[in-house]
């Protein structure tokens, strides 16, 4: 059976705020090395454990498109909750997954759909060629994905950034990532496929309106098929007490459970 989810909520276009009277960062006495932002980066992952969030969510695709207050709880390294929610704040749909299973909780048609944690019943809230790990980290802009030292890095002077690339063990370009100079923020990344095709890529905006080191905006970009991500936060709390099972949906008994097929 496959899940359609809910159309038409409102087409909003999210905005920038952005202030003109104030000059840009400067740029770093001298570029650091590599090794040096890298330890900056992950020196944040290693004290993240869990999240909850509360922003503006717009999905974008050919197929359907929808907008709402999204919920977001995450547990590392793959658990992930959604609530959407409409303009006046009822609940529209639930999704949640650990990487093992996939639940779907639709209130208008009073229907559970389940089923195992394939790319197809992922695809009710995460774009396809994006994993479920993946999307977690990127939520709290825990970059880069790929393990080890970059296979090339320069620093853009004229952009005030770095640029890191790793590789596939044959060469091929496997994620490229760009970082603030000042302040070392991710600002974009990229990610390709063993055959060189790019997956996704995904930009951050407005770090600090919320807290240090963290967006106020993502927007999240698959290929093969063409779909957008878009969320603005307004809430971004870090390391929540929240455990796995406080994030599974517990549906009411009169419930229908449809499976999802694998």
């Amino acid at each position: 059976m496959r899940f359609w989810v809910p159309a038409g909520l409102l087409a909003a276009v999210l905005a920038l705020a952005g202030c003109a009277t104030l000059p840009p960062p400067a740029p770093p006495g001298a570029a650091l090395s590599a090794s040096a932002v890298l330890e900056r980066l992950r020196s944040r992952e290693t004290q993240v454990h869990s999240f909850e969030a509360k922003g503006r969510l717009t999905f974008l695709s050919r197929e359907r498109n929808y907008s709402g207050t999204g919920i977001l709880l995450g547990y590392l390294p793959s658990t992930l909750r959604v609530d959407i929610r409409d303009f006046f704040g009822r609940t529209l749909l639930n999704f949640y997954s650990n990487g093992q299973e996939v639940r779907v909780l639709s209130l208008k048609e009073a229907k559970l759909y389940q089923g195992p944690a394939t790319a197809g019943n992922l695809a009710a809230f995460i774009p396809p060629g994006v994993t479920l790990p993946q999307v977690v980290r990127l939520l709290m802009a825990d970059l880069p994905l790929s393990p080890g030292p970059p296979n090339r890095e320069q620093y853009e002077h004229a952009q005030g950034q770095y640029l890191m690339e790793w590789n596939y063990p044959d060469g091929q370009l496997k994620e490229r990532l760009w970082v603030e100079g000042s302040h070392f923020n991710p600002l974009k990344d990229e990610w390709y496929d063993a055959a060189g095709r790019l997956r996704f890529s995904i930009e951050y905006r407005d770090f600090g309106l919320l807290a240090p080191h963290l967006p106020g905006q993502i927007i999240l970009h698959t290929r093969q098929p063409e779909v957008e991500l878009r969320l603005a936060y307004s809430k971004l709390q870090l390391n929540p007490p929240l455990k796995e099972s406080d994030l599974m949906i517990k549906p009411a008994p009169e419930v229908a459970v449809v499976p999802l097929k694998p």
